[in-house]
């Protein structure tokens, strides 16, 4: 098998002047495992995490009888899905892997399916030699097929070669092709056609085993929903699988490393290094940007890692450095897309974000915790004191999954919908304003606002008395 591989500058002086070059023209290089537009901050598990999901992952991709060819595996933001995306790309490159598409919504060639289909060929074309012939005869057939539909282009350089390659082959052998990021692709009416066709390759019998990463998210939801057309794949939920025992080794490694460099063998203590713990919640991501920020070359690490700690335990001025800057640009990015999302549904957008007051009142009235516990308050009742409409909850909740747990419980005749947030550094990104900035709700506004609504109630009630 060739490894595929796009870490290779070509320059065209004119038209490409093969089929294979057109191909290439209209792929995103920058998509693959391997491609060095990725390769200066790539995401992957650290040793011996990770080890019991990499291991099934890898089992499904090598067992042929397997009942699902189609693997989808949902996590939150953070919760280290892209690390499990490049790890099994890896692992398979020299033995099983097709092709892969790393979507990105910072680049404009991965934020959006038009070169997916493409993309795909291209590296199929150079992984599975015996389709690269029928593959190159479609391009060379139509080269205006790359305008065509993302459905048309599946179907004529993927689909048709490969059956017809395979019809005349005795192999048995089946690829791995690995989707990552599905959420990152804008729009998602586009991240729904991405997974229709590559629930066609799966329909129609291609040699695929598909792994598909993603926040939980409203496309990707409804195709795994018992009417969605993924209903039958096999589903991994990240964040069932504990990853605290993880996090806590790939702390300690990383950080005695640095300890050890900067000449003492025991730092930071377990004491330190168990608040770092706690303070992660399972979100590989936090600790990502920890050891970045007390990695810093130009700066001492004790004292770095200090300044964590104090900002942990909220005693540092707030003006000064966020250590968890970025992660603080990634719960910004949610907030966002899921405001502009809401909003779209009223005429205007009033003094504040609507999406983002409604959000806070929810936490205010439901007493909204971490994961461990649920709201006190279920979200019906607080729809019916607040005066909303039904299932308003479920509409503010609707793109906010990926930080947000949500869980709809049957309680005899009644439904009750509970939300938890997944990670304890959403809630203090919100509740402080330094930090969420355009997005924070001053309290008193939704105290105030809460007093009014509770006086509203008691105005309307008939207490059919007389005084």
């Amino acid at each position: 098998m060739q490894n595929t591989n796009f870490n290779a500058t070509i320059l065209h002086s004119g038209p490409p002047h093969d089929a294979l070059d057109i191909l290439l023209a209209n792929s995103a290089p920058s998509a693959t495992y391997n491609s060095k537009d990725r390769s200066f901050d790539t995401p992957k598990c650290d040793k011996d995490t990770r080890v019991g999901l990499i291991e099934e992952i890898r089992n499904w991709a090598r067992d042929e009888e397997a009942p699902s060819k189609l693997l989808c595996m949902t996590g939150s933001a953070g919760s280290g899905k892209s690390a499990l995306a490049q790890t099994i790309s890896e692992t398979c490159a020299e033995e099983c892997l097709g092709a892969s598409f790393f979507f990105s919504v910072i680049d404009p060639l991965r934020n959006n399916p038009d070169r997916f289909v493409s993309s795909l060929a291209y590296q199929i074309s150079r992984s599975m030699g015996e389709a690269k012939t029928h593959i190159l005869r479609a391009v060379e057939k139509d080269p205006a097929i790359f305008k065509m539909s993302m459905e048309t282009q599946a179907e004529v350089l993927l689909i048709n070669p490969v059956l017809n390659a395979t019809r005349r082959s005795r192999s048995k052998q089946h690829w791995i092709i690995v989707v990552d990021g599905l959420d990152e692709c804008k729009g998602e009416h586009h991240q729904a056609q991405v997974l229709r066709v590559l629930h066609t390759f799966v329909d129609r019998g291609l040699p695929f085993r598909i792994f598909i990463t993603s926040r939980p998210e409203y496309a990707i939801r409804s195709a795994l929903a018992s009417t969605g057309n993924l209903n039958g794949a096999y589903h991994i939920i990240l964040n069932e699988h504990d990853a605290t025992a993880d996090i806590r080794l790939y702390l300690r490694r990383r950080l005695r490393e640095i300890g050890r460099a900067e000449g003492d063998n025991h730092w930071p203590s377990e004491d330190l290094l168990e608040i770092l713990v706690q303070s992660a919640s399972g979100q590989f991501v936090y600790a990502a940007t920890l050891l970045k920020f007390v990695g810093d070359r130009r700066r001492s690490p004790f004292s770095r890692l200090k300044f964590v700690i104090d900002w942990i335990s909220n005693s540092p001025n707030k003006q000064s450095q966020n250590p968890f800057a970025s992660l603080d640009a990634l719960y910004t990015n949610i907030l966002s897309a899921a405001q502009t999302a809401y909003e779209e549904s009223f005429e205007g957008e009033g003094e504040c974000p609507r999406l983002i007051y409604r959000l806070m009142v929810f936490i205010l009235i439901g007493d909204l915790r971490i994961i461990e516990d649920q709201t006190l308050i279920g979200a019906r009742t607080i729809e019916r004191f607040l005066m909303w409409d039904d299932h308003e909850c479920n509409h503010i909740l609707d793109d906010l999954h990926s930080v947000i747990r949500v869980t709809n419980r049957s309680l005899g005749e009644f439904d009750r919908l509970d939300i938890a947030f997944y990670h304890k550094s959403f809630l203090d990104y919100l509740l402080d304003s330094t930090r969420c900035r355009s997005f924070h709700i001053p309290p008193d506004m939704l105290i105030a606002d809460l007093a009014i609504k509770s006086l509203d109630h008691l105005l309307a009630v008939d207490l059919d008395c007389k005084f």
